[in-house]
């Protein structure tokens, strides 16, 4: 027998996918009062959190809209896509299978119309909606899915997410059951399969069936996708231009998007300010300034958002659990929150590598926080007394130099002096890419995973791309497969929170902060209450001019 996703959503007997109480991990603010507490912020900030829409005006059909991004994408295969510009970009050119919002599944704008579950919860059925289209105007189809699928397990294709499709130890199995039909066989029940599956975009078998690397292929540099918007031209340095796709499963507005390349922040404030682009993320440091414009509403809203510290255990230094722990006692989170974002109320402390909207997420570990006295002694029992360690981190993120600076004077204070290593952000996403590196001890990064605990596996799981702290560890290893694999509600439970604990008390990463998300919007747009979707996923579609 069958049962509706929805359905399996409810009982939580194979799959538990629900959200801890809708807790976020930022401070909310109240409707019309800014985070810094300014007359001008808040005259412009729409919380998207607190449930406050945006202002009434009616849509208009066409227009363009020009959104500033940091850096070049580095590939828009979303199959590629290790950067936060290439995802950005990507959700505008292909469409997910469904998405996770809420613990709920949404099919909304994804390609799939329902997913279905066998009794045993081994087995889903995917069913696409109809007539859907590659953006060249072919069909897109069941074998368009096998075909991803089998790209995603396949070794020799080197996909970053391969772990999505791969259920303790063994690959999934796709077949086509007709054009619009698909069943995965799983080798083992897995809690977490669809929330991985929510994030793997389905490619094009017409396009790059027989390629031997389509990672590093040209056939990405012109991009079939299957969202709400085709590729229209790419400029090194200065954009990447999108335009509306007819033939797309739903209305859309926009004639177009163009995604502006502007490293530096001042000049994309200034060009918000005087309407040469229209959108752009924002830091905290920017916002009094931004929220600030006549022109422009400031979005807030659940960034999903972990700032951490990772340990990079290719160094010695970083291999002596006494020396990461030492680090960890002598900074004070609070004052560290504060320092970096300008104000309180923009993040929260973290403790887990797990945002507090994640299920089974838990606050009740060892706080190693603001003891100076004892990281000297842990430094002293590791036989360190002159202990020089070096930090890596983008040079063109305001947030993180602000880190950074907090980090090397509170340690100072504990007898370890921290080199400062900024790099530019392309330089910077090389570095760490570098499985063996030893150039630097400590390094700044953030993420953005969502709801589904097994995908926070990646960031500390022997040999995955983002384990910058290049932690090898078996039994923590076979915790998250464990997990994974396992339906039983209370034990899953349980296999995550000692995940937690494990993580924290050998101090792999050092969790930061849980930080609030805003996007500055030029007034003459307006859907962007829809659009920001959750978190990180981006539905360009509901965005439109104001008649």
């Amino acid at each position: 027998m069958k049962k509706t996703m929805k359905a399996l959503l409810i009982t939580a007997a194979a799959l538990v996918l629900t959200a801890c109480g809708g807790q976020t991990g930022q401070t909310e603010t109240s409707q019309g009062e800014s985070p810094a507490g300014t007359t001008a912020a808040s005259e412009n900030l729409v919380d998207l959190e607190s449930g406050s829409e945006e202002a009434s005006g009616e849509a208009a059909q066409g227009g363009t809209i020009v959104i500033a991004v940091t850096a070049d994408p580095q590939n828009v295969n979303p199959l590629y896509v290790v950067d936060q510009t290439s995802f950005n970009i990507q959700q505008a050119l292909y469409s997910p299978f469904f998405e996770i919002v809420g613990g709920e599944m949404f099919y909304g704008n994804g390609l799939c119309e329902k997913v279905e579950t066998n009794e045993a919860c081994d087995t889903f059925t995917l069913t696409l909606k109809p007539d859907l289209k590659w953006h060249d105007g072919e069909p897109l189809t069941a074998d368009d899915v096998v075909f991803t699928m089998e790209v995603l397990v396949d070794e020799s294709q080197n996909v970053p997410y391969s772990s999505y499709g791969f259920v303790n130890g063994e690959p999934v199995k796709a077949e086509k059951v007709d054009d619009r039909t698909v069943t995965l066989t799983l080798s083992a029940p897995s809690a977490g399969f669809l929330g991985g599956l929510s994030q793997v975009y389905c490619i094009p078998k017409h396009i790059y069936e027989g390629v031997e690397n389509i990672g590093s292929s040209e056939l990405n540099n012109s991009p079939v996708g299957s969202g709400p918007f085709k590729f229209e031209e790419y400029r090194s340095g200065e954009y990447f231009r999108v335009s509306r796709f007819d033939d797309w499963m739903d209305e859309v507005y926009l004639d177009g998007i163009t995604f502006q390349i502007v490293k530096d922040a001042n000049s994309s404030n200034a060009a918000l300010a005087n309407g040469s682009i229209n959108a752009r993320l924002i830091n905290t440091d920017d916002y009094a300034t931004v929220s600030g414009y006549d022109n422009v509403t400031v979005y807030s809203y659940n960034s999903g958002r972990v700032d951490a510290m990772f340990m990079n255990q290719n160094t010695d230094a970083m291999k002596d659990i006494r020396i990461r722990q030492a680090v960890a006692y002598a900074l004070n989170k609070e004052e560290l929150c504060t320092f970096a974002f300008m104000d309180a109320a923009f993040a929260d402390p973290a403790y887990s590598i797990f945002t507090p909207d994640t299920l089974y997420y838990t606050d009740e570990l060892t706080k190693m926080d603001n003891d100076v006295e004892k990281a000297k002694e842990l430094l002293k029992e590791a036989g360190q007394t002159d202990l020089t360690l070096k930090l890596l981190y983008i040079s063109t993120d305001k947030t993180m130099e602000n880190q950074a600076i907090y980090i090397q004077s509170k340690l100072q204070e504990a007898g370890i002096t921290v080199e400062l290593n900024p790099m530019d952000e392309s330089s910077y996403k090389n570095k760490t890419k570098e499985m063996d590196s030893a150039e630097y001890d400590l390094i700044l990064a953030f993420y953005t995973l969502g709801e589904e605990p097994s995908l926070y596996s990646d960031m500390v799981y022997s040999g995955r791309r983002s384990n910058y702290s290049r932690v090898e560890d078996s039994e923590l290893d076979a915790l998250w497969d464990k997990a994974n694999m396992t339906a039983d509600e209370e034990e899953r439970r349980g296999l995550y929170e000692e995940i937690q604990t494990r993580i924290n008390d050998n101090t792999y990463i050092y969790p930061i902060a849980y930080s609030k998300g805003f996007y500055a919007v030029d007034n003459q747009f307006k859907g962007f209450d829809e659009c920001l979707l959750k978190t990180i996923y981006y539905d360009y579609s509901k965005i439109y001019s104001v008649q």
